[in-house]
């Protein structure tokens, strides 16, 4: 027996209110990933206290609580960056690599692009919708750990497990890089 589905459906199709629908209550994440892979192994850091994430990379940190900013300070993460305001997803993946890794020589794949839709913590009874951008990247030269990496380093898919990338878990799994 089917039942007639009481959602509301709307085209994702934002900006001024005279032409396009207002965003989703609980907001919307862009954001690119570099999935920097050698062999069987994939670049993972864990991010350090430092005001280049929340000037340049993740600007959402700002809004959260301390014990929040604690939790996802010890989060395994692929380097990453929300995407500024028409900015070519291209563009944020040199971003990542020449200003979060100091990589000048690199080649990515074609763009993957994966959405969630979940309940948002900060807007309780709406959900919040995130599109991730995701490079498959491969690099010619070494990749260091730099001032706010706390860790940084290629890492065997076969070690890693999903919770350790916190938010993350169903990304990561989704992209096969953890279990």
């Amino acid at each position: 027996m089917t039942t007639a589905s009481t959602t509301v459906r709307r085209h994702a199709r934002y900006g001024p209110p005279d032409h396009y629908l207002s965003p989703p209550s609980a907001g919307i994440c862009l954001s690119v990933f570099a999935q920097v892979e050698r062999g069987s192994q994939v670049l993972v850091g864990v991010p350090k206290r430092h005001e280049r994430w929340t000037s340049e990379w993740l600007l959402s940190w700002h809004f959260y609580e301390e014990e929040e900013l604690k939790e996802a300070l010890l989060e395994k993460r692929l380097p990453s960056t929300y995407l500024w305001e028409g900015e070519d997803p291209k563009a944020a993946l040199r971003r990542i690599m020449n200003d979060q890794l100091h990589v000048t020589k690199f080649k990515a794949g074609e763009p993957r692009v994966l959405s969630y839709y979940s309940p948002s913590d900060w807007y309780p009874g709406n959900n919040h919708w995130d599109i991730a951008i995701v490079y498959r990247v491969g690099v010619s030269q070494p990749v260091r750990k730099l001032p706010w990496w706390k860790q940084l380093g290629f890492v065997e898919k076969s070690r890693l497990r999903a919770s350790q990338f916190g938010w993350n878990a169903d990304f990561v799994k989704d992209l096969g890089i953890a279990k």
